[in-house]
């Protein structure tokens, strides 16, 4: 079939935003602190997620259920502050590990603990005269710090690995004792800098990259960046790169999660929630059954006339409604698809973004403040992420059936093609 104009300024589209826009977003997914830290924040999730089971119980907005919870409140927000209120402390845990994978010769397990170690000096030296420790910085108000820190740690580390900072024992003497006598002299200069710059020179690197970081934690809650970040998710889905990795899970991640922190603790502060962007609001609002909303686009083809779309979507349907996607953006294909460009790029996920933004700063609906797995299926997703707002889930359903609508047509026109191109291969 012959490529019209449309389908030929659509590809000349995707072949410059393969060029230009993707791989410089590649390339800093790619660079290895950036990919560690990613990885390390990700494989904190299930602590986020039981740390905010606490406020559904408590925060529910059914009188006769908070009144009920009422005498059980305070015990069940001491599981919300001892893993909420702490999560950055055990992210160093997970980032130390996940940072020494990067050096062969450093021990996961002791770039960990020095990694703590460090980090506790920085943001919470102990008061001696009231042996306490201020453990604010272990929140999510730390997670910067903690960057900092452990990628100091995790290169000097490797520094004096590499130029024989280091106890060396005999062959002869097993591993484990031998990488702790190795680690011996760059753990003692770690945490004598650290404890020096804290504790003696009376640095609070924490104070200072709070005070850096906090206009861009308000910039990544803005109605801009949220736009950006969905129209680069989409874009570089269509041209088959996995977007997320880059937006969602990439830059925006650390504001997503310290939002999401935010939000946690001023519901259980009583206080109004500060924060519209989160992870759990992209769920609801842009990725609903998948990046693109293809979960109305399977619907729309599940008794389609042309064998392969029925085929796709109906291979593509239980994936879908745990929101994924790859099965249908790759089988129809929606990736690299000229038809799919506009629908994909500019009226489904974008809009959806933008629509969710919109109702939450106009109050009618509410932010989430609940961090929930992304594979939680559509309306289920807005409930449980704002402790059981059913307005979320309204305007979900709402937002549901203008996407079939807008699909429909998209939809019809690739199914008529699709249709003559199985009907011509029959006749041949």
């Amino acid at each position: 079939m012959k490529t019209n104009k449309f389908e030929a300024t659509m590809d000349k589209m995707s072949g410059l935003i393969e060029r230009y826009i993707a791989p410089p977003l590649v390339a800093m997914g790619n660079q290895r602190h950036f990919a560690a830290i990613r990885t390390a924040l990700i494989r904190t999730i299930p602590l986020i997620i039981i740390g905010s089971l606490p406020l559904i119980l408590t925060s529910l907005p059914v009188e006769s259920w908070a009144n009920a919870m009422a005498p059980y409140a305070e015990k069940l927000n001491v599981l919300y502050t001892m893993t909420m209120n702490f999560m950055v402390l055990y992210l160093a845990i997970s980032l130390g590990a996940e940072l020494a994978r990067m050096y062969e010769e450093l021990d996961s397990t002791i770039v960990s603990i020095v990694t703590v170690a460090c980090y506790v000096i920085t943001v919470a030296p102990v008061d001696m005269e009231t042996n306490t420790l201020e453990v604010t910085g272990f929140s999510a108000k730390g997670m910067f710090t903690l960057f900092v820190v452990a990628i100091i740690v995790v290169e000097f580390m490797h520094f004096a690995y590499k130029h024989n900072i280091i106890i060396r024992l005999p062959k002869s003497v097993p591993s484990g004792i031998s990488q702790s006598f190795a680690s011996l002299l760059p753990m003692a200069i770690l945490l004598v800098f650290f404890w020096v710059l804290r504790v003696v020179v009376g640095f609070d690197l924490n104070s200072l990259l709070n005070m850096i970081v906090s206009p861009l934690l308000a910039v990544s809650d803005t109605w801009y960046a949220a736009f950006i970040c969905a129209l680069l998710l989409q874009l570089l889905w269509f041209v088959g790169i996995h977007g997320g990795s880059f937006t969602v899970w990439g830059v925006m991640y650390p504001f997503l999660l310290t939002n999401i922190a935010e939000n946690a603790e001023a519901v259980a502060a009583g206080s109004a929630m500060p924060h519209i962007l989160t992870e759990p609001f992209i769920y609801s609002w842009t990725m609903i059954g998948g990046t693109g909303m293809t979960l109305s686009l399977i619907v729309l083809w599940l008794r389609s006339k042309s064998a392969h779309l029925r085929e796709v979507s109906r291979l593509s349907l239980i994936p879908g409604i745990f929101c994924v996607n790859e099965p249908v953006m790759f089988g129809v294909p929606i990736v690299l698809n000229p038809l799919m460009f506009v629908p994909f790029v500019f009226l489904t996920s974008l809009l959806g973004t933008m629509y969710g933004y919109v109702l939450t700063s106009l109050g009618w609906i509410s932010p989430a403040y609940v961090q929930i797995p992304w594979t939680t299926p559509p309306l289920l997703q807005p409930y449980l992420s704002t402790g059981g707002d059913w307005r979320n889930v309204v305007a979900q359903a709402i937002l549901i059936v203008l996407m079939v609508i807008i699909w429909y047509p998209f939809a019809k026109v690739y199914e008529r093609r699709c249709i003559a191109e199985e009907q011509a291969g029959e006749e041949s």
